[in-house]
C-alpha cells in the first residue's frame, strides 16, 4: 500500500510533528511505501530534536518551498490556505496513485485526491480560540469562510481519530461526524526514571508561545519563592515578544532552559512537581514525559489534562493560588510525593508509542487490499 502522510509544517516540531514521525513509522512497519508531503524544513535539525535519526532516509518526501505571507496582516490564515492547496496541486500533478492519505496536522491541509482520508484530529476549527473575542461579530465574519471551508474539507475525510475524548466531543458537535479516540505517542521510554533523590524543582515544558501560558508560571513562582523553577522549551525566534516578556518578568527562582527536553532529562528526572498551565490542551504529550520521569503533574483543570492526571497520579488547579498551594503540599510532604510518583510513573506508559502505533496500523489495516 503506499501512504501519503500530509504534514504540512514539518518546522514547529511539537507534539503534531511527534504524531507524524509514529504514523510514518506505523506505516513501514506494516511493510507499506511511506511519503511525505510537508514544506522544506532542516532534516537533520528535526531528527536531532526528536532523536529520530535517519528516518528521512526511508520515507519519500515530497515537498515544496516554506510559506512566506506576502503582508503579515488580517488576511494571514487564508494566505496559508491558498497557499498549501496552491502547493499541494503542483506537488502532487502528475504522480503515482495513493492508496490511503492520512492528514497529521490540519483539516484544513486535506489535499483533493483520489484516496480515502484518515485525518487525526487535534481540535475542529482550531481558530476558533485564537481570538480573545472570536464570538464578536467582527471575528465570527472573519471566520465564516474558513469555517465553510473546514466543513468541506471534512466531508472528504472517510475517518476522524482524535487526540483526546475532550476533542473528540467538539468534532461530533461542530462536523457532526464520530471518531475513533488515539491518544498520541510519547516517548515514555526516554525519560523513565527510578530516581528518588529529587530536588525542590518543579518545572515546565513546551513551545514558548501565548497558549501554553508561561506567564502564570511566573505568578506562581512568585507566590513560592524558595522554590526553584524551570521552564524546559523551544523558541522559533528569541526575538519573540512574548518570548522577551516571559525573560523581563520572570522572577529570581525561574529560568528557563532552550533545549530539546530529550538532552535535559536528567533534569526532569531529578524535579518533584510538572507545572502545566495551557487551557483546555488538546491532549498534554510534555505530561505524560514528566510522569514517565516521576514527577507529580499539577495540571490546569480542563481539556485532555483531565483524561491523563487522574486523582491518584496528581493534581488539577483552577487559579494560579490554587496551583501554588497544591505544588507547596507536594513539595513539604515526601511520603505523598513518593506515591503519587508512582502512580504517575506507571499511568504514563497507558500512552506510550508502540501503543499509538499499534492502534493506527489496526486502523490502516482496514484500507489493504
Amino acid at each position: 500500500m503506499r501512504i501519503l502522510v500530509v504534514h504540512p509544517r514539518m518546522s514547529i516540531m511539537g507534539g503534531g510533528e511527534r504524531v507524524a514521525i509514529h504514523s510514518m513509522l506505523a506505516g513501514m512497519n506494516m511493510g507499506h511505501e511511506v511519503t511525505l508531503l510537508s514544506e522544506e524544513f532542516d532534516v537533520q535539525r528535526f531528527e536531532d530534536f526528536f532523536g529520530c535519526y535517519g528516518l528521512f532516509e526511508k520515507v519519500r518526501q515530497l515537498s515544496y518551498p516554506e510559506f512566506k505571507p506576502l503582508v503579515r496582516s488580517w488576511a494571514l490564515l487564508y494566505q496559508r490556505l491558498y497557499y498549501y492547496q496552491n502547493q499541494f496541486r503542483k506537488v502532487l500533478s502528475g504522480k503515482k496513485q495513493f492508496s490511503l492519505v492520512l492528514g497529521t496536522q490540519d483539516v484544513g491541509y486535506v489535499p483533493s485526491i483520489q484516496a480515502p482520508i484518515v485525518q487525526y484530529c487535534y481540535f475542529p476549527e482550531y481558530f476558533r480560540h485564537l481570538q480573545s473575542a472570536p464570538s464578536s461579530p467582527l471575528w465570527r465574519l472573519y471566520y465564516s469562510p474558513a469555517r465553510l471551508f473546514y466543513r468541506n474539507r471534512a466531508k472528504h475525510v472517510d475517518r476522524f481519530l482524535a487526540v483526546s475524548d475532550y476533542s473528540r466531543d467538539f468534532v461530533r458537535q461542530i462536523w457532526r461526524r464520530d471518531s475513533a479516540t488515539l491518544y498520541p505517542p510519547c516517548p515514555i521510554e526516554l525519560y523513565k526514571s527510578s530516581n528518588s533523590d529529587r530536588e525542590e524543582i518543579a518545572i515546565a515544558i513546551g513551545r514558548l508561545v501565548p497558549e501554553k501560558r508561561f506567564h502564570l508560571l511566573a505568578e506562581i513562582a512568585r507566590k513560592l519563592p524558595k522554590t526553584r523553577f524551570l521552564i524546559i522549551g523551544s523558541v522559533e525566534n528569541t526575538d519573540d515578544p512574548y518570548y522577551k516578556s516571559l525573560e523581563r518578568n520572570a522572577p529570581p527562582n525561574l529560568s528557563m532552559v532552550l533545549s530539546p527536553l530529550r538532552k535535559v532529562r536528567d533534569v526532569v528526572s531529578r524535579a518533584k512537581v510538572y507545572v502545566h498551565c495551557a487551557e483546555n490542551e488538546h491532549f498534554g504529550i510534555t505530561i505524560v514525559e514528566a510522569m514517565a520521569a516521576g514527577c507529580v503533574p499539577v495540571v490546569h483543570d480542563s481539556g485532555g489534562p483531565r483524561e491523563i492526571v487522574t486523582e491518584d497520579v496528581g493534581y488539577r488547579w483552577r487559579n494560579t493560588d490554587e496551583a501554588s498551594q497544591l505544588i507547596s503540599k507536594v513539595m513539604g510532604n515526601e511520603t505523598l510525593r513518593a506515591r503519587l510518583s508512582h502512580h504517575a510513573s506507571t499511568r504514563a506508559e497507558v500512552f506510550n508509542t508502540k501503543a499509538f502505533e499499534s492502534s493506527l496500523a489496526s486502523t490502516l489495516k482496514e484500507y489493504e487490499v
